[in-house]
């Protein structure tokens, strides 16, 4: 059975936050005067509960808080609140919410690593009139809109370092840019193509910390004699290989792990590159096609510190913030509550709304993580909980007794071993 999350453990850290409401609104003009129809704490539940549910009107937003305060407000006042100041109060808290730190200690203990940041980004849509405001790429038959958010978090500890709103156009390798601004000595980052770029994994590399990341197929690599990649993988009988490269033009070293798709992913992976290259016109080229029939790796980690099979289920574990996400989509009503025709504000409030229930969801689970790490937590079935008792909420000073029941919480039996299983044989 879990021990219980709620009294001193998740009141006084959740208190920690939702008591500086106050004096963020009034940092951000937000709350200038106090009223008795409109409170920082009221607002943000209100918003929550909006993602939550979907229902997110100006109109609803009123109702919600006509619950919290003692006086009810307009549907007109709130549309007047939700401002350029609410957005920048919506800031803060997350700024604040990502500052905290609720784990005590880490998940999984590394010999190795200080910590190991993972990071991606992932797209909601909005209504196509907000295009002017959140301009999409398009889908071929016109114009689209949306947002993206990047995520950073620390798979050591289950704790977020970083998430921060950004246009539906803004390119991954543009935002990774930022993230070296957090590497310390002996951290590792794991990189997915989109945010593959050499300069940042210099920077990394120059704070003493590591990388390790796929490599786009666009990427030229040779080895220290000159040879084309290709050149060597056509020629290679061999299931795995392992040998230093040169990237890029520039010529930068570092370490290139090879392991041969089965034939299936193979020739899956090459029908895909064919009719994507159909759509545009186009031929994919001999190398593109070889490159498919490989998993390719390149770190700067030494032999000394970590084998190539390791690595390989190390960069798997990124898989985790893939789960993250689905369980942050899954467990309210964020695509309903956006999919509408409004202002900047307003949707940028929702959004900042919806963020921070996902920093709350992933330090409540470090919590449990922490306390039962034998147990198999399911993070998306926290999420769909956590969802259900801030919904119950007249309050945010009762956030804290959220208690779980552990047989909703835990993960179904499978036979598999789950990522954080394989990030602590890879790390011990």
């Amino acid at each position: 059975m879990f021990k219980t999350i709620s009294g001193s453990k998740l009141a006084d850290r959740s208190k920690g936050l939702f008591s500086q409401l106050n004096s963020l609104a009034r940092e951000t003009q937000l709350i200038v005067r106090t009223s008795a129809k409109f409170s920082a704490e009221g607002f943000l539940l209100s918003l929550f509960k909006a993602v939550l549910t979907g229902k997110a009107s100006f109109g609803q937003i009123a109702r919600d808080l006509k619950r919290s305060e003692k006086r009810s407000i307009s549907r007109q006042a709130v549309h007047g609140r939700v401002d350029k100041t609410a957005v920048s109060f919506m800031i803060s808290v997350t700024g604040q919410a990502l500052k905290e730190r609720w784990a005590e200690q880490k998940l999984i203990c590394s010999k190795v690593f200080n910590r190991v940041l993972i990071e991606d980004s992932t797209q909601a849509k909005t209504h196509v009139n907000n295009a002017g405001d959140f301009p999409g790429h398009g889908n071929g038959k016109g114009k689209t809109a949306g947002c993206k958010s990047d995520l950073v978090f620390d798979l050591l500890t289950g704790e977020p370092l970083y998430q921060t709103l950004h246009l539906a156009t803004d390119q991954d390798r543009e935002l990774g840019k930022d993230l070296v601004d957090l590497v310390e000595k002996d951290d590792l980052v794991l990189r997915d193509m989109g945010y593959f770029a050499v300069k940042e994994f210099d920077l990394i590399a120059h704070r003493g910390a590591y990388w390790l990341s796929r490599v786009p197929v666009s990427v030229k690599i040779f080895d220290l004699e000159g040879s084309k990649l290709e050149t060597i993988l056509r020629n290679s009988k061999a299931r795995q290989l392992e040998l230093e490269v040169l990237v890029t033009e520039d010529r930068h070293r570092a370490r290139l792990l090879a392991v041969r798709a089965a034939p299936e992913v193979a020739k899956e992976r090459r029908r895909k590159r064919r009719q994507k290259a159909r759509e545009l016109g186009k031929q994919p080229s001999k190398d593109m096609l070889l490159r498919d029939g490989w998993y390719l790796l390149i770190t700067n980690i030494g032999e000394d510190l970590m084998g190539s099979s390791n690595l390989f289920k190390l960069y798997a574990t990124r898989w985790q913030i893939e789960i993250t996400f689905r369980a942050w989509k899954q467990s309210g009503q964020l695509i309903k509550a956006l999919a509408r025709d409004t202002n900047e504000f307003h949707l940028q409030c929702l959004m900042y709304a919806a963020i921070i229930i996902l920093i709350l969801t992933m330090k409540i689970a470090s919590l449990l993580h922490q306390q039962h790490a034998r147990d198999r937590l399911s993070l998306e079935k926290l999420a769909d909980d956590l969802g259900s008792h801030i919904l119950t909420l007249l309050s945010l000073d009762h956030f804290g007794q959220y208690d779980p029941d552990p047989r909703h919480i835990k993960m179904d039996p499978r036979s598999r071993k789950s990522l954080l299983q394989i990030a602590m044989e890879c790390l011990t």
